[in-house]
């Protein structure tokens, strides 16, 4: 059985003691992990708050994912939403909220509310254009994926409930 490595205190590779930088400013010495690297306590300059980094993570300059403003080298500088919005439909959650309104604050078929809807709304969008169309609940949107997103398919529906097969069957009797 190996004794566990001890280390010495070396002043000379402490020498993130006095950081003064982008990153804020380090009050102290947490330790060293079980590799030996050194915990230093960094004030934060953008939250005040106390934060652990290495050597390494202060000379390249890495914010801690602890800090409340904390935002990842891809982030697109909006909110997760507007930017899946953004990207999937061209749109933003602003011209989002506008089209609702505009709607009546529901679904362009159904006029359900909003309010009503277990879920959040979807936006309709022509799959071959990309083009938005509308805002729609759940089950208009998947009843006009279901009928073919066409017209055509629209006229078969709107032809079956005005005129059931049953009804022409039992009429041509």
């Amino acid at each position: 059985m190996t004794a566990k490595r001890q280390f010495a205190e070396r002043p000379h590779r402490q020498k993130y003691n006095q950081y003064q930088g982008v990153l804020g400013v380090v009050v102290g010495i947490d330790g060293r992990d079980s590799v030996g690297h050194i915990w230093y306590k960094l004030k934060c300059v953008d939250c005040g708050e106390i934060h652990l980094r290495d050597a390494r993570q202060l000379q390249r300059g890495m914010k801690s994912q602890d800090c409340k403003f904390f935002k990842p080298y891809n982030w697109s500088g909006f909110e997760r939403e507007d930017a899946i919005m953004r990207r999937q439909y061209g749109i933003s959650m602003e011209e989002f909220d506008e089209l609702l309104e505009f709607q009546g604050g529901g679904c362009a078929i159904c006029s359900k509310p909003i309010e009503e809807l277990r879920r959040r709304m979807n936006i309709d969008h022509d799959h071959k254009s990309g083009k938005v169309r509308g805002i729609l609940c759940s089950g208009c949107n998947t009843g006009l994926g279901h009928l073919g997103d066409n017209i055509e398919g629209l006229k078969k529906a709107l032809y079956y409930l005005e005129n059931t097969p049953f009804d022409e069957f039992a009429n041509a009797r």
